[in-house]
Formats: structure tokens, C-alpha cells, sequence
């Protein structure tokens, strides 16, 4: 298959543009005060701080006039006030005062984006805003929610969010990327479950293992023969769920017992095409009120999500430094999911074009 065939003209990839008609996470709601916070995210910079009345407010982080970072002003009121000259900005993106000058002229503005804050994050709306569609909002019910105790994390990642959310649909490479932390032996030759419903990716996989310690330790299963079910799910541009269900082998659940679970949302902000904000929030069912496993296993997957940071950052540096040498990559059997999420990304980035 040559670079033209196009099939392959199809697919996304770190050059395709980014989907603005989407809902992305652009902080944590907790990172959001009466202090601007700036922020670059999706081709853009942002400025954020709540208003008197606690709602977060995005606007566009740079001042009409000389282009100094709002986030370096100060707020007042509901406004903030540039710390270069002094213009003074509504929430809105309106400017309503500029030093030694009485008429303002209209066009002066910034652009306001809206927002939805949920559960332990704030979400902004990237396209036009009369389309901000909250029905669209990805935020699954069980995130935040208080029959699941949370963790969160965070990594900075040098890479294309296409080739991320390929990675977390790519359930084959657990057990050579991660083999001491998430992976074992038992997952390169499972047997791939892919469902594909329309925009609705999924991969499963079912092993028999011994659990790696992440999960073993909170659970106390160490040296225990155990089934774990582990299903990745696009969901949205800035959404990929990873879910994993866990049976002890070496004991009898009783009727009423839940099997052990784990969710993790991970959110996916593109800063530009090479870059991107890589939240992720860890909701299990199990060991629940013990802050010493959330610290543990936040730790455990930094260390496994620090391997596919390593993994994202090495194929984009190959695909930069080695990009004018001919190279067609191939497909294997277990690349159908990741290749159904590209088509359907490209296929948004098209629609947006028109």
C-alpha cells in the first residue's frame, strides 16, 4: 500500500485537524479560583478564574491590544484587568474600560467559551458556541459520583492525541510495553472481542493471570489465580474509558457480591497536533475509603502511563526526524479498533472543513 492509496487518506493522524465540534476537559475544577489560570489547549490559550458567583470563565488569553497573557492580570469582580495597560475585560469578552480613553471601540472583545463544570472537572466547547451542546457532554455518570472512590492523575505528553487514543485502544501491547506493570504474559494471545456500533469503538479482552501487583495489592490477591475482563471504549475526541472487571478463580463470590471494578476516564486535550493534556481518573468499587490506595495505585498507573508516554513521544520523534525516508506502515489484526477510531476522526475533521 503506497502513501496514496486512499485508504490510507482516510485515516487521521497527527496532521489532521483538530475537532473542535467536541467537549474537551481544560482543568480540573479544582484548579480554577479567583486566581487567572492560563492554559493552552487546543491551538488557542485560555485564561481561567471563577466569578463572584463561583462559575468558572474561559476567555481568550490574549489581550486585544499588545497581546500580553490575561493571565498575568488580576481580576475584578467579574472582569480582569490586563497586566500590561490595564484594559479591563467582562466575562463575557467584552472590553469595557481602557485607561485615559472614554469610547470603547466595539470590536474590541475576546472570545468567551463556554463551559460545563462536572463532577472533579471543568469542560469547554471549542466550536461555534450557539453549537455547545450539552446533551454532547461526554462525562460518564460514574465519574465523581459517591459509590466509586477516585484518584486523578496527570502527564504532559509530546505527541499526537490520535496516536494516544489508538495506544489505549491497542489492548495487544500490554504485555511488552508494560509487562511489570500492567501486562502479563496471558494478554498477547488473547482473543480480541471488538464491537463496533456506529461511533461506539470497543475492545475487550478476557485473560486468566495472576493480577499485576495494581490491582493484586488493593485487593489482596497476591499470588491468586484470577479472570480480569479489560475493555477500552473511544468514546469522544476527548474521552477514551478503560474498564477493568476482576473474578478471584481461587474462591466463590456470593450471590450479592459485586465483582471488583475499575474505570478510568481517561481525558484527552489536544494542546496543538503534537501535544496534549493527558488527565486520567482512576473509579473503583473496591478498598474503598483508603486514601494509601489511592496513592498507591495513582502511582502504579503514573509509572504504566509513563511508558506509553515514552512510547507516544519515541514514534513521534521517529516519524520527525526519520519522516523523509519512504515508509509505509502495515496493519495487523488487532489494529481494526484503533483504525475505525482514525476513519471516524478523519470523517469529523472533513464534515468541520466543509
Amino acid at each position: 500500500m503506497s502513501d496514496q492509496d486512499p485508504a490510507r487518506a482516510q485515516l487521521a493522524d497527527a496532521t489532521t485537524p483538530l475537532i473542535r465540534n467536541a467537549w474537551y476537559v481544560v482543568a480540573r475544577a479544582d484548579e480554577i479560583t479567583r486566581a487567572p489560570l492560563g492554559r493552552d489547549v487546543m491551538e488557542t490559550s485560555l485564561v481561567l478564574y471563577r466569578g463572584e458567583d463561583g462559575a468558572p470563565v474561559a476567555l481568550q488569553n490574549r489581550c486585544c491590544h499588545r497581546s500580553f497573557p490575561l493571565a498575568h492580570g488580576s481580576l475584578e469582580g467579574d472582569g480582569i484587568r490586563c497586566g500590561y495597560h490595564g484594559l479591563l475585560y467582562a466575562r463575557d469578552g467584552r472590553c469595557i474600560e481602557i485607561p485615559m480613553q472614554d469610547k470603547i471601540p466595539p470590536h474590541l472583545c475576546l472570545r468567551a467559551y463556554p463551559l460545563v463544570e462536572r463532577g472533579p472537572f471543568v469542560w469547554a466547547w471549542f466550536g461555534a458556541a450557539d453549537a455547545a451542546d450539552e446533551d454532547l457532554l461526554p462525562h460518564p455518570a460514574w465519574l465523581g459520583a459517591p459509590d466509586w472512590d477516585i484518584y486523578i492523575g496527570y502527564l504532559l505528553i509530546n505527541a499526537s492525541y490520535v496516536h494516544m487514543h489508538e495506544n489505549l485502544l491497542d489492548l495487544s501491547h500490554l504485555s511488552f510495553l508494560h509487562p511489570k506493570t500492567f501486562g502479563t504474559p496471558e494478554y498477547a494471545r488473547a482473543p480480541v472481542e471488538l464491537a463496533i456500533k456506529g461511533t461506539d469503538i470497543q475492545v475487550w479482552r478476557r485473560v486468566e493471570c495472576q493480577l499485576p501487583d495494581i490491582y493484586a495489592v488493593p485487593l489482596q490477591w497476591q499470588g491468586c489465580r484470577a479472570e480480569r475482563s479489560s475493555g477500552s471504549q473511544f468514546v469522544a475526541p476527548g474521552l477514551h474509558v478503560n474498564t477493568g472487571i476482576l473474578r478471584n478463580l481461587e474462591r466463590a463470590a456470593t450471590a450479592d457480591e459485586a465483582l471488583p471494578t475499575i474505570r478510568v476516564a481517561q481525558l484527552i486535550t489536544p494542546i496543538d497536533r503534537t501535544h496534549l493534556h493527558y488527565w486520567f481518573a482512576g473509579c473503583r468499587n473496591f478498598a474503598r475509603g483508603r486514601p494509601d490506595i489511592d496513592d498507591f495505585m495513582r502511582s502504579a498507573q503514573i509509572k504504566a502511563f509513563t511508558e506509553d508516554q515514552f512510547a507516544m513521544e519515541e514514534i513521534a520523534r521517529m516519524q520527525r526526524v526519520d519522516g523523509h525516508t519512504p515508509h509505509t506502515e502495515m496493519h495487523i489484526p488487532t489494529d481494526a479498533a484503533g483504525l475505525a477510531m482514525r476513519r471516524h476522526l478523519r470523517a469529523l475533521a472533513a464534515r468541520e472543513a466543509l
